[in-house]
């Protein structure tokens, strides 16, 4: 299939279109993917395999050979002591069978059953023993009786000479006194460990041939089965190496089975989701925010540009006070986005005790145009940083201030190990479903849309944030005066006492050991109270 234009530089990577160098550039491919094989998992784990199956087979072998040839030894020993105590009972008696004596090449290799009976016993084939031991005499008894001894002082049995003496040192050798009336003879059964070897050497043969291939083909499984068990993973790779900022709602297959290939996959897809909703918010943020900074520079370059086109019909005083109100709520709308993204980066100012009725009547007294009752404001301390208590308090008077007809009422008190802040005004109030929307970034309701009302929407995100940190909740209710009444719990500096059983304990208290510099305060017990709510 040709190449589309603008596909040029993958083709080269392709090793299309090469000049003479084209060799040596697919040389250099293929030496990544063989450096990728070898540190693969795939790879590692199939050589790992054959190794620890290598070497158990090895030392299984090892062991088995040696177990073969100890039980050879010891049956052919145990068969050995058997025949030469019945010989030596037989001597004993008295009896000395003929065949016993015949010359060396005089025996015709069979005996009788009578004979083999008393000689081996009933359960021992007597020319299989004949034909792989040697059997003799030797012991001071037999100078005094006519039979001919061999050079080393020994008389063979059944036909047969002693072994050489340099034979005996690879034979496995039994023997056995006995007391007859010519003196003490001593029985010996020698018998050369040749078919012992033959058998262990035949055993080791098979097993160095038969381990390799047993190691190998447990490699080679391992191999094929790892990568039938990674094929999911390597569909994941894929799948992720194509996503992009643009393509977070995309999604890495999840195999039909219920392993830890299909959790990592679901956990992964948990993980795209969660990217794909902040890249979502970060978005809309971004959008917002350039909507309101916007919105007050647009009207001050409108207020500017119509003064300068009829600058003798303009009140400059007039257009001055505009230009600087629009300039504060722009100094306004930075500074708590700027907070918003200290909050978010966990950047937390200096902890230390702040006395919460006195923010509370400095930001009252900056409020004019509106009543502000502060009849139930009492003392209240907690641990905290004092600007970010202060954004609070103002963001939570300003909301209030554009919503109210005509009076807010602010009151602070403590409640067991809490120090409780409400402000309510006599506005509108907040429909139930929209009372935790009004937290979120720039949220305003269908009231707060219009550009007189002067919010952005960032206070009370802020101040939600703000109070989280400081390990206090906030929220809306209905407030006696008709309209809302925002209701804030900090964790009381000033606590000593224990929980009442009758007050709700299961809010987290806060942590105020994030202060760099102030000492610690006493340590809270869990959980905001109960606020008691006026009949709604």
């Amino acid at each position: 299939m040709a190449d589309a234009p603008g596909n040029a530089p993958r083709g080269h990577t392709l090793g299309t279109h090469l000049p003479t160098g084209g060799a040596a550039a697919a040389g250099d491919h293929r030496a990544p993917m063989r450096v990728r094989v070898l540190s693969s998992v795939r790879f590692r784990l199939s050589v790992t395999v054959v190794l620890v199956v290598g070497l158990s087979l090895l030392a299984g072998g090892l062991l088995l050979v040696k177990w073969v040839e100890a039980t050879l030894v010891n049956d052919l020993k145990a068969r050995n002591e058997r025949v030469v105590a019945s010989m030596a009972a037989t001597l004993e008696q008295g009896l000395a069978p003929a065949e016993l004596f015949v010359r060396v090449g005089d025996a015709n290799g069979q005996l009788d059953e009578e004979t083999s009976s008393n000689l081996f016993g009933r359960t021992v084939n007597a020319q299989q023993v004949l034909s792989s031991t040697y059997f003799y005499l030797d012991g001071e008894g037999l100078t005094d009786l006519n039979f001919k001894l061999d050079d080393e002082g020994r008389l063979g049995l059944f036909g047969r000479a002693g072994p050489p003496r340099e034979a005996e040192a690879d034979s496995i050798e039994v023997t056995r006194d006995v007391q007859t009336s010519f003196g003490t003879f001593t029985i010996h059964a020698v018998s050369p460990d040749d078919e012992i070897k033959r058998s262990v050497g035949a055993l080791s043969g098979a097993l160095i041939l038969g381990l390799p291939v047993l190691a190998l083909g447990a490699g080679i499984m391992t191999w094929f089965i790892t990568g039938q068990t990674l094929a999911p993973v390597g569909l994941m790779t894929r799948r992720v190496r194509e996503l992009t900022a643009t393509t977070l709602d995309a999604r890495v297959p999840v195999p039909p089975t219920d392993d830890e290939i299909a959790q990592l996959a679901r956990t992964m897809n948990e993980m795209l989701d969660r990217l794909q909703n902040a890249s979502v918010a970060q978005r809309q943020f971004v959008s917002d925010a350039s909507h309101e900074l916007r919105s007050p520079v647009a009207s001050i370059r409108a207020q500017l540009e119509t003064a300068l086109r009829y600058p003798d019909d303009v009140d400059w005083p007039s257009v001055a006070r505009i230009v600087l109100a629009e300039d504060e709520r722009l100094e306004h709308l930075v500074g708590n986005l700027l907070a918003m993204a200290r909050l978010e980066e966990g950047r937390l100012g200096p902890r230390s005790e702040v006395d919460v009725d006195d923010l509370v009547m400095a930001q009252t007294r900056r409020m004019t145009g509106i009543r502000v009752d502060v009849s139930a404001v009492s003392a209240g301390r907690v641990w905290g940083n004092p600007d970010e208590l202060t954004s609070v308090v103002r963001n939570l008077l300003d909301n209030a201030a554009r919503y109210a007809s005509s009076t807010i009422t602010v009151s602070v008190r403590e409640s067991g190990p809490w120090v409780v802040i409400v402000v309510e005004d006599d506005g509108p109030g907040i429909p139930l479903q929209d009372r935790d929307t009004v937290f979120e970034r720039f949220a305003r309701l269908q009231e707060g849309r219009e550009r007189d009302m002067g919010g952005t929407g960032l206070g009370l995100a802020l101040s939600k944030r703000v109070v989280e940190h400081h390990g206090g909740t906030i929220h809306v209710e209905d407030g006696t005066l008709g309209g809302a009444r925002f209701v804030v719990c900090l964790p009381s500096a000033g606590w000593t006492g224990t929980l009442d059983q009758t007050e709700d304990t299961t809010e987290p208290a806060a942590d105020p050991s994030a202060s760099p510099i102030a000492e610690q305060p006493p340590v809270l017990p869990s959980g905001p109270p109960l606020i008691d709510s006026p009949p709604r």
